[in-house]
């Protein structure tokens, strides 16, 4: 039975896991920077803000932000298909309704316009867009076939408070180095955060958006928004490996067992598998949008962690 998806009417905020099937690796270094170039486009596309992300190579992490929906003009309709399509297919798409107008037919153009609408704003959408997109571009390069994805994706909802947010966002730029894959978060290359931190513009504007939003200040640097996810992760040295990787100090001590630091340094279920993430008058929001066979057991699930003033609502299955 499936687990259900918890999206809220206007502002939400998520962290979105999905995986490739077969716990196959086929994202290497040329195919994050295809699949982060869709994610990106497909953002700019829908009106989600990316605030950060990792690329895996068998799956990726972002945090997002989903804004209330509002009416888009056909100008800026035609500037986010821009983004999306590319030039050559979004000038195919223009000539299409050109033509399509001119033979009398306008009213299917004016449909297709609806239907790009109703793909914005939307967490489902978006995500869809750009895994489709990817596993027709990836098939067609590499001779293959069906999806090269596990299911649908994964999304937890998050509080928009400045605790959940920032720490997501440090479990998500910790991932390569619970992967040994680096020994350092600034070293991730496909992190928001280590991309920001070797001057990637994009991946520091979406940083320091959520900096934006967490602490309500207006237009942060980037190197405010640096010490923020620094901060984030606990401003020392997480031990590369396994998934009970122990945190240290700078000076190489363990660090108490229930901190934030050992918490990020391990694969948290709460993280991914988790119905949502937040302070627990939040939770019991959430909990209340659920279906009633479900909502007792949500909040009997939520998961404490005192230390961080947050609340996981996790394990929840749909059992209708």
């Amino acid at each position: 039975m499936r687990r259900p998806r918890v999206k809220v009417e206007g502002e939400g905020f998520y962290h979105v896991v999905s995986r490739i099937g077969g716990r196959r690796f086929l994202i290497d270094e040329e195919e994050k920077g295809i699949l982060l170039g869709m994610i990106r486009g497909a953002a700019a596309f829908s009106g989600v803000e990316v605030y950060t992300y990792a690329v895996m190579s068998n799956h990726f992490h972002l945090l997002v932000r989903v804004p209330r929906k509002r009416e888009v003009s056909d100008k800026e309709l035609e500037k986010r298909m821009l983004a999306l399509y590319g030039p050559a297919r979004f000038a195919k798409i223009l000539e299409k309704w050109e033509k399509w107008t001119k033979k009398g037919f306008a009213d299917l153009a004016a449909d297709e316009r609806t239907r790009l609408r109703k793909r914005m704003y939307d967490l489902s959408q978006f995500c869809k867009t750009f895994k489709e997109t990817y596993t027709q571009d990836y098939n067609k390069r590499h001779g293959n076939t069906g999806t090269i994805w596990e299911g649908r994706f994964k999304s937890v909802l998050l509080e928009g408070s400045f605790r959940a947010l920032t720490t997501v966002a440090g479990y998500v730029h910790l991932n390569p180095v619970r992967a040994a894959m680096v020994e350092r978060p600034e070293e991730a290359k496909w992190t928001g955060y280590g991309a920001g931190c070797q001057g990637d513009a994009t991946a520091r504007a979406g940083l320091c958006a959520m900096v934006s939003r967490a602490f309500g200040e207006k237009d942060p640097t980037w190197e405010a928004a640096r010490r923020t996810c620094a901060a984030a992760m606990g401003g020392s040295r997480v031990s590369a490996g396994a998934a009970d990787a122990v945190e240290t100090d700078a000076r190489g001590r363990p660090v108490r067992a229930g901190s934030l630091t050992a918490l990020l340094a391990t694969r948290s279920a709460g993280f991914v598998q988790g119905l949502a993430l937040g302070g627990e008058r939040f939770l019991k929001r959430v909990a209340g949008c659920l279906p009633k066979r479900t909502r007792k057991r949500a909040e009997s699930l939520f998961d404490r962690c005192p230390f961080l003033e947050l609340r996981s609502a996790a394990g929840v299955r749909e059992v209708s």
